[in-house]
Parts: C-alpha cells; structure tokens; sequence
C-alpha cells in the first residue's frame, strides 16, 4: 500500500456516504477516495459533489469504479461528478462477458492532469488517423499492451451502434426497469434504503413470517421458476442481502414473470420453508455444500485408483 492505509467510510441513514465521517477523515494526509457511483445499493451519492469537494480540498483524488454505468449513460458524466479518474466496467455496460475470471476488460478514463500519468503507450490522433504515444510522465507498460483485445472491440462496436440517443436509452430503461421491479416487490421483501432506485436495488431475503428461510434458500429456489439468481449476500452493509439488476433488455413480461415468482416463492417461505430448504429440484444437481467446495477446492481430475 506504499505505506497508506485504508480506511473505511460507512453509509448513512439514506445510503450516502456518510459526510460528518468523510469529514473526520480529511486531513493533509489524505491520498484519495475511492467511489461507486451510482453505488451498489444502487442508489446515486446525493452529495458526490462534496464528497469531491471535501476529498480536493485535502489534496486528495477522487477515483471512480465505474461498474454502475448502464445509469448514467448519455444524463452524467463522471467528470463533471467531481471523479479525476474512473475505470468503465464493460461487461456491466456495455454488453460484454462476464464471469468466470473473465474475460474482462477496464479501459480508464483520467482528468487532464493525471493524464501525463497514464500507462502507455496510449492511442493518439495523428494527422493520417491515429498512432501510439507514451504520455509524458508515464511509467510505461503494466501489462500486456492489448489485453482482452477482442472486449474492447465489442464495446466499442456496441457504443457504436447505439450512438448517443440509444445509449441515454439505455439509461433510462436499465433504470425504469429497476424501478418497476422495486416496487413490485418491496411490499413483501424489505428494503432497507427506501428510495428511488437506479440501475438496480438491494432487498432483503430474510421473510417475514419466514424465520428459517434465509437469502441462499431464495436465489436457489428461483432457478426452480427458471430465472437465474441475482448476487446475494452483498453488499455486506444489508442483511440476508438480495441484490437485484434488471439491466435496460427484459421485457415487460419478463419482468412480471420474475416478479411473480419472487412473491410466490416468498408464500411458499411461510408455508413450506422445507421446500426451499431443499431446493432447486429441477437443476441438473440439487443443493452443493458450497463451503466444503470453497474450503478444499478440487482442481485437479484423477482417475479412480479403485478400477
């Protein structure tokens, strides 16, 4: 950490940063903060632009982890949030893979004075098109220069495609969608910021009425109704934590659809929990002891010695 410590800045009531802790941080050596914006609560920073301020006026850098994009395309740009530099999630994004360890791919978007700062070489405008330089006070290559060549071409290829209209639509519908979602299903299942969502919301799996039930019991009890589970268990900050993105492509019906089996399986909680307890029953295998597999992974095939 190049003799830095991190430190953690907790949320507040409304699921902000909490800027009476951010302040009893600030001091001269500050080196920066990092931020999600919107955040994985999926709610947008309220007061990012004094986050920013607050982080400046240390002499700090406000760092972006851009995973939370498909919000804001076409309607904010991180520049102009206060972020010096912001890493694009493509696969969140802008349509690319995801998962598995890859194969991933960050390009880095970085303010005019961090610029000369960049790894290089960096891609130029040249009079004939473009060409190669090495930013001036760069620190050269940290990797392979083309990385994940093949993403980065269906990133662009997809932005391309879309234009600016298509892209502030996609905005508007990965938000609109969340929205709907939220509101289906925060009468039955606990929200615990309750506010109007962007991209995506985090719910509660714990049930009322439910006690033995817990968030793991739901997400695999949906792939019974055929839906793959959303992320569970994070962010840590909510309980039992259902985290659910819809993104701008699903359908109405889609949407329904999955809605009425979230409300269905929270019936089936209080009415049968060991069915959930047991599930899925539907998939190729049923319940894994998950903790044994992550404990003594097996990576490696051996032939049976037994014959």
């Amino acid at each position: 950490m190049s003799g830095y410590t991190v430190v953690e800045i907790p949320s507040d009531s409304r699921g902000n940063v909490d800027l009476a802790a951010l302040r009893r941080q600030c001091g001269h050596d500050v080196a920066g903060l990092m931020l999600t914006n919107p955040n994985t609560l999926g709610l947008f920073e309220e007061q990012v632009l004094e986050v920013a301020e607050l982080i400046h006026n240390c002499g700090g850098l406000v760092y972006g982890d851009g995973a939370n994009l498909n919000a804001l395309l076409g309607i904010a740009r991180p520049g102009d949030l206060g972020f010096d530099m912001l890493h694009f999630n493509l696969h969140k994004t802008f349509s690319t893979p995801h998962g598995g360890g890859g194969p991933g791919a960050g390009p880095v978007g970085a303010s005019p004075d961090l610029a000369p700062y960049l790894p290089g070489p960096i891609a130029v405008r040249i009079e004939d098109g473009y060409g190669l330089a090495m930013p001036e006070r760069s620190i050269g290559r940290v990797k392979a220069f083309y990385g994940n060549f093949s993403v980065l071409i269906r990133a662009y290829a997809y932005i391309r495609i879309l234009g600016p209209a298509g892209l502030r639509e996609v905005a508007q519908a990965s938000v609109l969608n969340a929205n709907y979602l939220r509101a289906r299903l925060q009468q039955v299942y606990r929200l615990p910021y309750d506010r109007i969502c962007m991209h995506e919301f985090v719910l509660s799996g714990r049930l009322e009425g439910a006690p033995e039930v817990d968030t793991v019991d739901v997400a695999k009890r949906l792939m019974d109704y055929g839906f793959h589970p959303p992320t569970v268990y994070f962010p840590l900050i909510v309980p039992q934590a259902l985290m659910i993105e819809p993104t701008e492509t699903e359908s109405p019906e889609t949407l329904d659809s999955f809605a009425q089996a979230l409300l269905a399986i929270a019936q089936e909680a209080r009415s049968d929990p060991h069915l959930l307890h047991q599930a899925p029953h539907e998939a190729p295998v049923t319940r894994l002891d998950e903790v044994r597999a992550a404990r003594y992974p097996d990576l490696k095939w051996k032939p049976d010695s037994s014959g």
